[in-house]
């Protein structure tokens, strides 16, 4: 059982530590820390962190993601990712790390929706006079998913890059720093079998991204933080040459431990997005990234928000403005049982007109709004420690005042959870 919850832990710890929009930083101290206590599995110097993730795997009533009442197609369907993670730590002042995850999409049926994806990363951190910490990663992810929520189906998405940063850390943790990221990012319909679909002409690009942060401790696992960074957008096909454009972003926030009674981050923000082209229409406004969980007694609460611009895939839109709001509660029954429910409610909205193709004619939307809806419930049951096997029944709804982009789907299934 100690095991197991040291597992939950260092993936947590893991976790925290992935690449991020911002907000990502931990302390040199608090990593190694973390990798030395709670990584019990060793080969030689190398310490090993094996995981098996088990999600979707269940009945889909619409795996197209088709219109209501066009035919959806139903199937049986799972997600299979088992994830290796190995450290080396060299003295005090260096920890070599390495990521390897394979991730398997299934589906009864539907073999061309059959998808193999694997993500690589290999990582250095390095404490340099005791107070700088320098740090370098590369990365090659892939997975096959709905990455962006305007997506009606599962498609490849690959990120390949890099990122660095330099920070000034305390004793305390306190921490002030640069940090940079460059990414080339790929997308591909695999069901299509089109060498050159319309995703990959639309949204292929590279984000290059540099910015200041500032983490202050203030009480002994929590600390405020605020960014302010840039970003630039240039895409790789020449017909989505217009998409190119900049961003500034500031952003602040608190928190929380990586776990404890009270997780996650309060992330909330402003965000100046301007395109290259003169005739299209910038975006300025909030920006949101939250996502906490409480624990009270036998109740468990989730909360989330995120809001952000995302490039459309849509050759006649630009990009369009993601809100997305989730809540959800957890009933601790007995020690091996509890009871999850959640529901979100997203919002997604277009500034600019788009041409949409509706029974052959077509059809100019001058502000396109789809409300998308999503409601979750299921038990879990503790397997050991804090790891547990939940079912779930999901039902995800899509309205829009396009036509064409009424969504109904239904979902039943089971998962594997680590944070009992």
């Amino acid at each position: 059982m100690k095991r197991t919850i040291s597992l939950a832990a260092c993936l947590l710890v893991l976790a925290a530590a992935a690449p991020l929009s911002g907000q990502s930083h931990r302390s040199y101290r608090e990593e190694y820390d973390s990798v030395r206590q709670l990584t019990r599995l060793r080969v030689g110097p190398v310490r090993l962190v094996p995981v098996f993730r088990l999600s979707d795997a269940g009945y889909d009533s619409n795996v197209y993601f088709r219109e209501e009442g066009s035919g959806a197609v139903g199937d049986a369907t799972a997600t299979l990712s088992p994830e290796l993670r190995g450290y080396w730590l060299i003295g005090s002042s260096i920890i070599l790390s390495a990521t390897e995850n394979p991730e398997y999409l299934a589906f009864a049926r539907e073999k061309s929706l059959r998808a193999f994806t694997n993500s690589v990363s290999a990582g250095l951190r390095w404490l340099l006079l005791r107070r700088f910490s320098l740090s370098a990663e590369y990365h090659a992810l892939s997975h096959v998913r709905r990455s962006l929520s305007e997506l009606d189906r599962r498609i490849r998405d690959t990120a390949t890059g890099a990122t660095g940063g330099l920070f000034f850390e305390t004793a305390r943790g306190t921490a002030f720093g640069f940090a940079g990221t460059v990414d080339d990012f790929r997308y591909k319909d695999v069901a299509s079998g089109i060498p050159d679909d319309i995703y990959g002409r639309m949204l292929d690009r590279r984000e290059a991204s540099a910015a200041v942060e500032l983490y202050y401790r203030v009480f002994s696992a929590s600390s405020l933080f605020a960014t302010v960074g840039v970003t630039r957008y240039d895409f790789s096909h020449p017909e989505s040459a217009w998409r190119d454009g900049s961003s500034f972003q500031a952003w602040g926030g608190f928190r929380f431990p990586l776990s404890g009674r009270a997780r996650g981050a309060v992330r909330i923000g402003w965000k100046s997005f301007r395109p290259d082209a003169s005739d299209r229409k910038p975006f300025a406004g909030f920006v949101a990234a939250t996502d906490v969980a409480f624990r009270l007694g036998r109740l468990g609460v989730t909360l989330g928000l995120d809001r952000d611009n995302a490039f459309s895939y849509n050759e006649s839109a630009f990009y369009y403005v993601d809100t997305r709001a989730r809540a959800g509660v957890s009933l601790y029954i007995a020690e091996f049982l509890r009871l999850d429910g959640g529901v979100q409610y997203g919002t997604i909205s277009y500034p600019e007109p788009q041409q949409v193709w509706w029974d052959g004619v077509l059809i100019v939307v001058d502000r396109r709004k789809d409300i998308q809806r999503n409601f979750s419930v299921g038990p879990v049951v503790r397997l050991s420690g804090t790891v547990g096997l939940g079912l779930t029944y999901n039902f995800y709804k899509r309205t829009s005042n396009a036509p064409g982009f009424d969504v109904r789907r239904n979902f039943v299934g089971a998962f594997i959870t680590y944070e009992f």
